[in-house]
């Protein structure tokens, strides 16, 4: 039986032509999807479908459920931890929904059911919950009760209230002597504790740990807390603290991660010369800046969400342990070289006004707008051969919220192990303190030199060198990077950091909300200026400066999530640009507010004899020209 199962997995390989088959011969066409009656936010789904997005059902189901190294908690203790208020398990659907995690049915990779991009992991004889990439990048927005689920689009989940959530029900069940006993004799029974004492050892521990990340990671402003909400996390302030903290085992080495993004949309991702919104991540495996190239911008990505690492060096190793599969990792950025970018489904949404559309192109052109975002007329979202060479914005000209951008390049902390051993790209050394950025340079170049310990000496030294072989291979579409700041080369690190990527805007429609930072819910706000309160009430159109992030109901005119009353759905998270880090203001060139740079016939930037730029205000679009512009992002 076993035979005609492999032979049946091979010969479906070959028919299908999918690079991977993971999850049976057989699997359901909603990719095991749930859908949900009225939910908390008063969201329903009767259907869920998926969109061409040149990924079959395996091809998802792999990305989804394809371990990188994530350790979150023990496997079987998240399984079977309840709610801190009652006696339902955690992980439920209508709990995990809430967080906005999409829910699954159990599968053949996925036997317990849990959402996308949670996955059992194992390292040194023990089964972890992790992440994989799916989590943040896979998304599903509803129109009149159908799911439109979206790979690799950024997520609407609530990371932040998740941990919260996680410490809240282990806090309770240690304090609870009937939910201890009840998950006590569970991991009894499964052997992940000898007995109770032993398992309440372990729980305390595990209590600590969640206690000090969230009390580490906390978005403080001063004495203030900014919740990220819905749709945001500050990927390079947590990822920086675990870097930091392992550098100072038993001692606070963090920063306040206070800088949300929304979760970038992968699309297109191994065809960029630069990834992240400010570009830190290379995408040319030679360049000074990085390690290999993808692979040391997704082993940092690992590292930032659990891997297990330590940064003691062991006598006889080239690098540092850690539990992060670096051939998945590989394998997973490889996968991303099929995924296309989604078009708007005119069979489920509205049909698009092509008419208004021909017009929208028209102000796209006119504003400019092809000349950050790459020309509609030159990018093929199905091209082998497509390039996104970025251009990158200053803080200066943009305008937008600094907070990420500064923060990536001036987060600092004590050196600890590093102290005293190279900088990498440097002639120094780490003093007492430094700048985190070098320190996860060296970290991740040292966790992707150190094979995996989990497997023999010969097995992984023969892996190793063949997933560097595979990782130096795989990503050959980007052969020379050159950082186009403001037009032109800047290749100042860190000074032309302190940036913001533009990309191409295929596929835009289907990631709300906008800015880096996720502080204007739509597109047609997105053309709109910034104001005052003052203003809005004086009858200003603008964009809001409050709005409720939540719901997955699609806005199919504005182009955008569907803001609903806090009030009839307390459990919103109501945005409010007011506060540090939500700052709307800035890329308001439609809104006339945003000065363009003059550029001369060949594409450079015009100087005046100060040797600053010439800049030009373009006169505010009328509503209409607005109208037409949304419609004809919708074709994109």
């Amino acid at each position: 039986m076993k035979i005609l199962y492999s032979l049946c997995a091979l010969a479906l390989l070959f028919l299908s032509n999918c690079t991977y088959v993971s999850e049976g011969v057989v699997s359901d066409k909603d990719r095991y999807a749930e859908t949900s009656a009225k939910d908390v936010f008063g969201d329903t789904t009767d259907k869920i479908v998926y969109l061409d997005q040149n990924w079959d059902r395996y091809d998802s189901l792999w990305f989804y459920f394809t371990t990188q190294g994530s350790d979150f908690m023990p496997y079987e203790v998240f399984l079977s931890l309840e709610q801190a208020d009652n006696k339902n398990l955690f992980r439920n659907s209508e709990n995990m929904n809430k967080y906005r995690f999409l829910t699954q049915r159990p599968s053949y990779d996925n036997p317990e059911g849990l959402p996308v991009g949670f996955v059992e992991d194992r390292y040194q004889d023990k089964k972890y919950m992790g992440f994989t990439c799916a989590a943040c990048h896979t998304t599903q927005i509803n129109y009149q009760g159908t799911g439109i689920r979206i790979d690799g689009a950024p997520a609407l989940a609530d990371f932040e209230g998740f941990f919260e959530g996680i410490e809240k029900a282990i806090k309770a069940t240690l304090d609870d002597a009937s939910k201890f006993d009840r998950l006590a004799k569970l991991m009894v029974e499964k052997e992940v504790a000898n007995n109770s004492e032993d398992f309440r050892i372990m729980l305390e521990e595990l209590y600590r740990k969640h206690n000090v990340y969230n009390i580490s990671n906390a978005p403080r402003q001063g004495s203030q807390l900014v919740h990220y909400g819905y749709g945001r996390l500050d990927a390079f302030g947590r990822i920086y603290n675990r870097i930091m903290e392992h550098l100072t085992p038993g001692h606070v080495n963090a920063n306040p991660a206070n800088a949300p993004v929304s979760y970038p949309f992968l699309w297109d991702t191994p065809y960029h010369d630069f990834v992240q919104w400010n570009g830190v991540g290379d995408n040319n495996p030679d360049e000074h800046l990085g390690f290999l190239g993808p692979l040391s911008r997704n082993t940092g990505e690992v590292i930032g969400v659990f891997a297990t690492f330590d940064l003691h060096k062991h006598t006889g190793d080239v690098g540092y342990r850690s539990s992060a599969v670096q051939r998945n990792l590989v394998r997973l950025e490889k996968h991303l070289v099929s995924l296309e970018s989604p078009e708007w489904p005119e069979t489920i949404l509205p049909l698009i006004n092509r008419k208004l559309a021909d017009q929208g192109k028209q102000v796209f052109i006119d504003y400019k707008c092809d000349v950050c975002h790459s020309s509609p007329d030159k990018f093929d979202r199905s091209s082998p051969d497509r390039r996104v060479i970025a251009q990158f914005a200053s803080l200066q000209q943009i305008g937008t919220d600094p907070a990420m951008a500064i923060n990536a390049i001036s987060a600092q902390g004590k050196s600890g192990l590093f102290k005293g051993e190279p900088i990498p790209n440097s002639n120094e050394v780490f003093g007492e303190t430094t700048r985190v950025l070098p320190a996860l340079q060296k970290a991740t170049k040292g966790v992707i030199l150190e094979p995996d310990h989990d497997k023999s000496a010969f097995r992984r030294g023969i892996e190793q060198v063949y997933d560097f072989l595979v990782a130096l291979a795989s990503n050959p579409i980007i052969d020379k990077t050159e950082r186009h700041v403001d037009f032109e080369i800047n290749e100042t690190i860190p000074g032309s950091l302190l940036a913001y990527k533009a990309r191409p805007l295929n596929g835009i429609w289907a990631t709300a909300p906008y800015l880096h930072n996720g502080s204007v819910p739509n597109l047609y706000e997105l053309f709109l200026p910034s104001c005052s309160d003052a203003e809005i009430a004086a009858g200003k159109k603008c964009r809001s400066n409050r709005f409720t992030v939540g719901s997955r109901e699609f806005d199919p005119v504005k182009v955008g999530l569907v803001s609903k009353d806090v009030f009839a759905y307390p459990g919103l998270f109501v945005f409010d640009t007011s506060l540090p880090g939500n700052k709307n203001n800035g890329h308001e060139y439609a809104a006339g507010n945003t000065p363009i740079i003059k550029l001369d016939n060949t594409g450079k930037p015009i100087r005046d004899a100060a040797g600053k730029f010439e800049l030009e205000k373009l006169p505010p679009i009328n509503d209409s020209q607005r109208q037409a512009l949304v419609e004809y992002l919708k074709t994109l």
